[in-house]
């Protein structure tokens, strides 16, 4: 299988973060809202299990002691429920407040968008597909969607989970913590140099081919009538077909590279989970 060359590859990476940065300059009193309540969140979560555990402590206690259950117990029981709430509402303002960040942005670059195609020459226009720039609007616009969601709902809770397990395991247990720790910078590293240099140039090809099909079956259909009028039918027909074939190839590639980097990031877990394991025993 042909490996893609990954330069410039970062480079994109940072334009497109330094484009969602300016976005989020815009609304800084949201951005704000939201991370503080995703932080607040998995900060319940991240000591749901050390209150858990203490927990099941006091309960080992009383059912030793023969005794109705004491106040520690009960406050021991009351916590992990307050952080499970807290946590429930914490995350429900923080995907409120996403639902408005996100749409607002996905206006902006709508709107800004289209200013600018509006104002292109007319020989670009003449000479570019309607169709395919279009998607490419449209595609940028969900993009931003999930971008957001994978930034501030997925990867900030997770960074902070990691931070928080690794200091909260390596307070009770250091040299466990440093394992831990050791394993996480690997397994980061091993995860961003695979999606840059692995899957990410096969998505870039998808998504071209993906343009030229929706450019290709968007100007077939709006000149329709262009097409009749030359008894055309069968040659579009054949022409989309061969757009299609090459954009299944493309994105089925760049689908099977996604698939194999979860993989082999599971397997990465499994080998982490062992180490951390096997040291214990």
């Amino acid at each position: 299988m042909r490996r893609f060359p990954v330069h410039g590859r970062g480079a994109t990476c940072r334009d497109v973060f330094a484009f969602t940065v300016r976005l989020w300059n815009r609304q800084p009193a949201r951005l704000a809202i939201i991370m503080t309540a995703m932080l607040a969140s998995t900060l319940a979560d991240v000591l749901m299990p050390l209150y858990s555990g203490r927990l099941i402590d006091a309960v080992s206690r009383a059912a030793n002691a023969a005794a109705p259950a004491s106040d520690s117990a009960v406050a021991a029981f009351s916590v992990p429920i307050a952080l499970a709430l807290g946590g429930i509402a914490m995350r429900h303002v923080a995907f409120i407040g996403l639902s408005d960040l996100v749409l607002k942005m996905i206006s902006d670059v709508a709107t800004e968008a289209f200013h600018h195609v509006q104002r292109f020459s007319t020989d670009w226009h003449a000479n570019s597909f309607a169709g395919s720039t279009v998607r490419k609007i449209t595609r940028g616009m969900w993009a931003l969607d999930l971008l957001n969601s994978t930034i501030l709902v997925t990867l900030l809770p997770s960074f902070v989970i990691l931070i928080g397990s690794t200091v909260l395991l390596g307070w009770h247990w250091p040299v466990m913590g440093v394992i831990f720790a050791c394993g996480s910078l690997v397994y980061l590293a091993f995860s961003i140099s695979l999606s840059l240099g692995y899957v990410a140039p096969a998505a870039s090809l998808a998504n071209r081919w993906d343009t030229r099909l929706s450019g290709a079956l968007a100007d077939a259909v709006s000149c329709n009538a262009v097409v009749k009028g030359f008894g055309a039918e069968v040659r579009e027909d054949e022409r989309l077909a061969n757009i299609m074939t090459k954009w299944r190839h493309r994105a089925r590639r760049s689908w099977v590279r996604g698939t194999i980097i979860g993989s082999t990031q599971g397997v990465t877990l499994v080998a982490l989970r062992v180490a951390v394991v096997g040291y214990a025993l």
